[in-house]
């Protein structure tokens, strides 16, 4: 009796229960439908109805490391004691200084002012300074020997412009001097602008070369200013954001850099000294950016390799004025290896490096402006025999931009 009388009791709940569930899978459904269509009317923020150009991530950091790149260049020119000596009697035969070689060089040097025959062996030296924001400065160059011969003198500068421009000059000389005309030219021969490194999307990398030999002081090592470069900001600003201050406007032109390369000979140099030259300018960013430059002929077997790099763009950071270190976005190594990876010198950044800071940290312009580098390292030669050597770099997404890479094997 019992059981009967709970039956349709038990009936009724089953009943109810299965009335309840359908009224919550309906009301759910209903929802999930009523948030389609809210999602199919009401665009997300980041779609428009209409496409926006492709903007440049900002402050010269892209915050997406590029993929691995291999690129492969030949040497622009190789130059030893012998070569400079014929080079020079070539143009000493002739009424001007553009022989065939001289005219098709893409680095405008000349040797007819060279007293023969040369002392000694070759080698470089490297100096630059930032130019953001002024357009102007002082490039203070140290390390030749003394007693040494001047060859030559090059003048290197880069800049964000507009993606067609011509070449232009700018005034260098000693600093407190008069300041001579520096007629530059584009590089690399033929013109060929690299990627601009994240800072405006409308713009290429330009870089330029000059002979300035006549403006080189006695001594050789000096201060040397250069005016005149091309500029949308004059004022010296920081190139980024203070604090409560904003960032300057990023019209174009954005003036990166200039740095100044002196080939010399010293009696203390091996005669069989080299000189490999590779130009620019090549934007790179990526997690591994290989440089292959084929030279062609054996690297000497001298017992030091001496390398410098040249380029704009490095940076610490893009915070508080660029002071502030950010070491995920700033954390460069570079290593100089054969063409096949080994042997490998890692002379730059964290890991092993001769020198633990990164080879691309704006250096030039410090305190500011940054983003200008001009590095020289000598270590032991791996490289005696070799045909080429290549330049890897490992970066985080800063975008840079190498403009003269230097081997020198003494």
């Amino acid at each position: 009796m019992r059981t009967h009388k709970l039956t349709p009791i038990i009936l009724s709940l089953v009943v109810l229960g299965v009335i309840t569930a359908a009224l919550v899978r309906y009301s759910t459904v209903k929802a999930q439908q009523g948030r389609v269509t809210q999602a199919q009317i009401t665009p997300s923020p980041q779609i428009t109805a209409t496409p926006i150009p492709q903007q440049s991530p900002g402050g010269g950091v892209n915050p997406v490391p590029g993929p691995e790149t291999t690129r492969d260049s030949d040497v622009d020119l190789v130059l030893d004691a012998d070569e400079v000596e014929k080079r020079a009697l070539e143009e000493k035969a002739s009424d001007t200084t553009t022989t065939a070689a001289v005219a098709l060089n893409p680095l405008p040097v000349s040797f007819k002012h060279v007293v023969l025959p040369i002392r000694g062996g070759l080698d470089h030296a490297v100096a630059g300074v930032g130019t953001r924001n002024s357009g102007e400065g002082v490039i203070r160059l140290r390390g030749v020997p003394p007693g040494s011969q001047l060859l030559s003198a090059l003048l290197v500068w880069g800049e964000i412009a507009p993606a067609a421009v011509v070449p232009y000059n700018v005034g260098f000389g000693p600093d407190c001097g008069v300041l001579a005309n520096a007629a530059g030219s584009h590089l690399p021969f033929p013109t060929n602008p690299a990627p601009e490194p994240f800072w405006f999307a409308g713009g290429s990398f330009w870089a330029y070369i000059a002979n300035v030999t006549p403006q080189i002081v006695p001594g050789i090592n000096g201060d040397y200013r250069i005016k005149g470069l091309r500029s949308s900001i004059r004022d010296g600003r920081c190139p980024w954001g203070d604090g409560a201050c904003a960032a300057p406007p990023l019209n174009l032109t954005l003036s990166e850099g200039a740095s100044l390369i002196v080939i010399y000979a010293n009696q203390c140099i091996p005669r069989q000294a080299q000189l490999f030259f590779n130009l620019g300018p090549n934007t790179f960013s990526g997690i591994n950016d290989i440089f292959n430059h084929l030279t062609f002929i054996p690297i000497a077997a001298l017992p030091n390799l001496k390398h410098s790099r040249i380029g704009g763009d490095g940076q610490v950071g893009n915070a508080n004025c660029g002071l502030r270190s950010i070491p995920g976005a700033s954390d460069e190594r570079t290593f100089i290896e054969a063409l096949g990876g080994f042997p490998s010198t890692q002379i730059k950044g964290d890991g092993g490096g001769l020198d633990r800071d990164s080879d691309w940290n704006g250096d030039d312009g410090q305190p500011l402006n940054k983003l200008w580098d001009t590095h020289t390292d000598v270590f032991t030669n791996n490289l005696a025999g070799q045909i080429g050597y290549r330049v890897r770099y490992q970066t985080n997404g800063d975008g840079i931009v190498w403009v003269v890479h230097i081997l020198g094997v003494r």
